[in-house]
């Protein structure tokens, strides 16, 4: 489910190619947060708040226990099986290199929403855009 703003293109001054690793890390730690017997929910909603853009995503997955929440941007460490656990480091070396940053807000059962800020360049808006709700 994605909900986008009524503005039809937002411009924000980042890589290209590390927006993909920050927005492909943040959802691929969300669908593996969702168990299997549990129909998986996954949430991306775009705001404009006067000069900055927040995207958030959430999901309806195990939610980050409390005392790993301090934990979840240090470089190497992970709570899965696999991987470097490296990805929610890069993520925020990227965000905070493109001046923003990152925080989000987790219940234990309930999932967790990751919040990417940005400052905002400009936005345009496009009439009759079938993106605009």
């Amino acid at each position: 489910d994605v909900i986008w703003p009524g503005e039809s293109r937002i411009f924000i001054l980042a890589d290209r190619e590390q927006l993909n690793g920050i927005f492909s890390n943040i959802l691929k730690n969300s669908i593996q947060a969702i168990p299997p017997d549990r129909k998986g929910i996954v949430k991306v909603t775009t705001e404009v708040i006067r000069n900055k853009v927040v995207i958030s995503i959430s999901d309806n997955g195990t939610g980050i226990p409390e005392d790993l929440k301090k934990k979840m941007f240090t470089p190497n460490f992970t709570t899965k099986s696999s991987g470097t656990g490296l990805g929610l480091s890069i993520v925020k070396r990227y965000v905070e290199g493109a001046g923003g940053k990152v925080w989000f807000e987790s219940g234990t059962g309930v999932g967790t929403v990751f919040h990417v800020e940005f400052p905002l360049k400009y936005t345009v808006e496009r009439p009759g855009d079938p993106h605009i709700e």
